[in-house]
C-alpha cells in the first residue's frame, strides 16, 4: 500500500528524542512490512527565519539517518495561519507543492496522527484514518473544539478499552478501533541488568490543566499525577529519576517539593534530545515509574504509554498507574500495575526482589503484544 503519515510536531520539536521515536516506529514498521510510506510534516513558522532554517535542517538530517529523507516532505506555514489553510499558503521543503499533491492523490490511505492535517488539505486524499494517541483527552476536547474528525472514514485509538461498556470516553458517534502502542523490535535489544543502584525513571511534560466533562472537572495534569506519588523515593529508599521540563528557576515550588521528597530531576533536553539518547536513558534505568494523566485513569481508557513499550522492549520492567489496561494485558511480571502509593511501593519491592524474571518477561510482553509487525498488520487489515 501507499501510506502517508501526517504529523505537525516533529520539525518544531527536534529536542524530543522520545517523541521522535513514536513516529519512527510507524515509518520503520510499515516499511519493514513492505509498504510505500511517506511522512507529510506540517510546521508553523516560529517567526524567526534562522530558527525555521535550523529546524528544517535537523528534521531532514534526522530522517536521513533512518533512511527517510527522500520519503518525506515538510510544509512550513505562516506563524499566524489558521488550521484550515491550503497547501499554497506554506513553503514546501523536500518535495515541491506539485509533488506533494501527487503523493496525496496516489496514496491508498492517509494516517492522520492526532489530526495533524485539516481541510482543505485533507480533501487531497481519497481515504483518511484518524490516529488518536491521547484517548479521553482528545475526545472530551472534541466536544467543544472542532478537530475535523468527521472528515475521516476510519478511527483508531491507543485506548485499548475504548469499545468497552465501562470506558467513559465519549465516542462522538465514531467507531474507534483500539490498538496497543508498538515498537519496531529490531531497534530494541534486551539490555543487561544495569545494577541495583540504577534509578527508576521516566520522562514527562510537566503540565497541568482540566477539562469539563459531564458536570465534573477531569484533570489532564502530569504534575498532579507525579505529585500524588512524590513520597515514593523516601518511603522505598530507592533512587528515582524524573526527566521533566521543570526550569531551574521555576517559581511554582514544584522542583523543590520533588527534590525534598528524594526525586532526582533532569531536563529531557539534557538526557533524551535524540532517539539514540532516549534509548540510552532507558537502558540506564532500573525500571520505569509511569504516573498517568488522571483523565486516562478516571475514564478507564486502557491507555498504555508508547514510552512504556520501549522500556519493555529493552527488558526494563514497567510499574504504571492502572488505566484499565490491566484488563487487556497480563500484569504481575514485567508489567506491574498500581492504584495507590502502597501498591506502588509493593511494585518497587517486587521488581527489586525478582529483577531477572521481571526483565525477561518485560521483553517477552513486548515481543508478544507490542510488535509493530503484528499491530500494524492488524491496523492495515482494518483499512
Amino acid at each position: 500500500m501507499k501510506i502517508v503519515l501526517a504529523d505537525s510536531t516533529l520539525a518544531s520539536y527536534g529536542q524530543g528524542g522520545g517523541h521522535w521515536m513514536v513516529y519512527l516506529q510507524y515509518l520503520l514498521g510499515l516499511s519493514d512490512l513492505g509498504h510505500d510510506v511517506f511522512l507529510w510534516e506540517q510546521m508553523r513558522s516560529s517567526g524567526d527565519a534562522d530558527e525555521d532554517t535550523a529546524r528544517v535542517r535537523l528534521f531532514f538530517a534526522r530522517l536521513e539517518e533512518f533512511g527517510f529523507k527522500t520519503r518525506s516532505g515538510l510544509v512550513v506555514l505562516p506563524k499566524e495561519a489558521p488550521d484550515d489553510v491550503s497547501l499554497d499558503a506554506g513553503v514546501s521543503y523536500g518535495k515541491s507543492d506539485i509533488e506533494m499533491r501527487q503523493i496525496a492523490r496516489d496514496a491508498d490511505i492517509l494516517w492522520n496522527l492526532c489530526g495533524a492535517l485539516r481541510q482543505p488539505i485533507l480533501s487531497l486524499f481519497k481515504r483518511r484514518a484518524f490516529i488518536d494517541l491521547d484517548p479521553g483527552h482528545l475526545q472530551v476536547s472534541a466536544l467543544t473544539c472542532e478537530m475535523g474528525l468527521g472528515e475521516h472514514q476510519l478511527f483508531f485509538s491507543v485506548g485499548s478499552k475504548i469499545r468497552d461498556a465501562d470506558c467513559e470516553v465519549p465516542t462522538l458517534g465514531f467507531d474507534w478501533q483500539p490498538f496497543f502502542p508498538f515498537v519496531f523490535l529490531p531497534m530494541w535489544c534486551a539490555q543487561p541488568d544495569p545494577g541495583f543502584e540504577s534509578p527508576f525513571t521516566s520522562i514527562t511534560h510537566w503540565n497541568w490543566g482540566d477539562l469539563w466533562y459531564q458536570d465534573r472537572l477531569v484533570s489532564v495534569s502530569k504534575r498532579e499525577s507525579y505529585l500524588r506519588y512524590r513520597e515514593l523515593p523516601h518511603r522505598s529508599g530507592r533512587h528515582f529519576r524524573l526527566a521533566a521540563n521543570l526550569h531551574p528557576q521555576d517559581q511554582t515550588g514544584d522542583r523543590e517539593l520533588l527534590q525534598s521528597s528524594g526525586w532526582e530531576l533532569a531536563h529531557p533536553y539534557d538526557v533524551a534530545d535524540s532517539p539514540s539518547a532516549y534509548q540510552r536513558f532507558i537502558a540506564d534505568s532500573r525500571a520505569e515509574i509511569c504516573c498517568v494523566k488522571p483523565v486516562f485513569r478516571e475514564l478507564k481508557t486502557g491507555w498504555l504509554s508508547d514510552r512504556s513499550a520501549c522500556y519493555l522492549a529493552s527488558g526494563r520492567p514497567v510499574m504504571m498507574e492502572d488505566t484499565g489496561v490491566s484488563e487487556c494485558l497480563p500484569g504481575g511480571a514485567g508489567l506491574l500495575f498500581f492504584r495507590d502509593t502502597e501498591e506502588a511501593l509493593a511494585a518497587v519491592s517486587e521488581i527489586d526482589g525478582n529483577y531477572a524474571c521481571h526483565s525477561r518477561v518485560a521483553r517477552e510482553l513486548a515481543e508478544h503484544f507490542l510488535d509493530s509487525r503484528k499491530t500494524l498488520s492488524a491496523m492495515l487489515a482494518v483499512c
